[in-house]
């Protein structure tokens, strides 16, 4: 697997610490890594600051941005919906001006 490398973003999660990811990786971690081609590659995901990928898509003529897990691969898990969580930086190099929704919630 290549070594991901992003921007370091910090999980934003509701206040009263009710956790709608069933487990998700944004329940487990304070930092991630959002990685993406428009990225700069300035820090290295590691176990201890997984990485997210970036998903770019239209919806109803519209963009819509959101940030997915990776498998062993580097790879966006599949099957992943919205668990909740936000991540976000104030780092100038941030793909949005506000909060990206994180789809990390996966039914068992």
């Amino acid at each position: 697997m290549e070594k991901l490398a992003g921007l370091m973003v910090s999980v934003l999660r509701q206040a009263d610490g009710c956790d709608c990811t069933n487990g998700g990786v944004t329940s487990r971690f304070d930092e991630l890594v959002l990685v993406d081609p428009e990225i700069p590659g300035i820090f290295a995901a590691k176990p201890e600051r997984p990485a997210l990928k970036l998903v770019r898509r239209t919806i109803g003529g519209r963009p819509y941005i959101h940030a997915v897990p990776v498998d062993a691969n580097g790879e966006p898990i599949r099957g992943s919906m919205m668990g909740g969580n936000f991540v976000y930086t104030c780092d100038g190099r941030f793909p949005n001006a506000y909060p990206i929704p994180v789809h990390d919630r996966i039914e068992s």
